[in-house]
């Protein structure tokens, strides 16, 4: 068997129903909610739907497949692998796609297992309803190549990172800083902006900044500024939270850019980082506020 999956819920369902569109391979999964009363039902139909092979045990599902893959929780992963890898032998791949942060890839990726097991952390970048089993996802860890190797031709979009187990979640889970943060900033400066009856105007004002910027961009012109200027922005946002509590905003984050500015602003930035620091690119500007901090 190519591939197990272990739980068979919308994600894994999603996976084999793409898969199944490039060939016959051999794909099995086990989920210990199969027989329950109420998600029992589903996760049959999906597996009957997909001609995915359902297991009744973990250790008869285990035996033979080339890769293992684990979809329940961030929550259950370590539990998960820590039934499962004493159960493979040399020549399987334990693939966890859970969304579980990197410190729980290295824990799994550190317990004792088989010679010639191998261990991959994938990353899965997207949503893989609509995207099925071509959503991207990172691959690191020793089994890493493998994976992708085995699933490549068959349409998945697997980037092998050159990096330990942990590193391709660490990028899943510092995307998500921006990406999640972003839009709590936007709906901070969105609601003051419908209370002043300049909505449009502020979006209108924020595309002169940002619109047709690549992120590399918008790293050189904020890093190193910020660093430079931080005590000067720092009073700008004191006066910022009182307008957005004077509005009758929750100024959660513009209080919290407030508290890290003050941080900054205790650090001679512009001593460190040169006379032509303001130039500085993010990727050095960085560096240095890691060094720094």
């Amino acid at each position: 068997m190519e591939l197990l999956f272990i739980g068979f819920g919308e994600a894994a369902y999603h996976l084999a129903t793409g898969l199944r569109t490039q060939g016959d391979l051999q794909i099995g999964a086990f989920d210990a909610q199969a027989d329950d009363p109420q998600r029992g039902a589903t996760i049959r139909q999906r597996a009957e739907r997909t001609r995915v092979t359902l297991f009744d045990s973990l250790e008869s599902a285990c035996q033979g497949a080339r890769f293992v893959a684990c979809l329940t929780s961030a929550s259950s992963a370590l539990a998960v692998a820590e039934r499962v890898l004493p159960l493979l032998v040399a020549g399987q791949t334990y693939v966890d796609m859970n969304s579980a942060a990197p410190t729980v890839k290295q824990v799994i990726a550190a317990l004792p297992r088989a010679p010639g097991v191998a261990f991959c952390d994938a990353a899965v970048m997207g949503t893989v309803p609509g995207n099925n089993h071509r959503v991207p996802m990172l691959l690191a860890g020793d089994g890493a190549r493998a994976f992708a190797d085995a699933f490549n031709p068959y349409g998945m979009r697997l980037t092998v990172l050159d990096a330990e187990a942990g590193a391709a979640s660490a990028i899943k889970m510092l995307k998500s800083v921006v990406m999640k943060g972003l839009p709590q900033l936007l709906l901070e400066a969105f609601q003051a902006g419908e209370k002043f009856g300049v909505l449009d105007t502020l979006v209108d004002s924020l595309g002169e900044s940002l619109n047709g910027k690549t992120v590399e961009q918008l790293a050189n012109t904020f890093t190193a500024r910020t660093l430079i200027h931080a005590k000067r922005r720092s009073a700008e946002m004191d006066d910022v939270v009182t307008t957005l509590e004077d509005a009758g905003v929750d100024a959660t984050m513009s209080r919290a850019s407030h508290q890290q500015l003050e941080k900054l602003a205790a650090t001679d930035w512009q001593t460190l980082l040169g006379a032509d620091g303001s130039d500085l690119g993010y990727r050095d500007a960085i560096r240095q506020l890691v060094k720094h901090s």
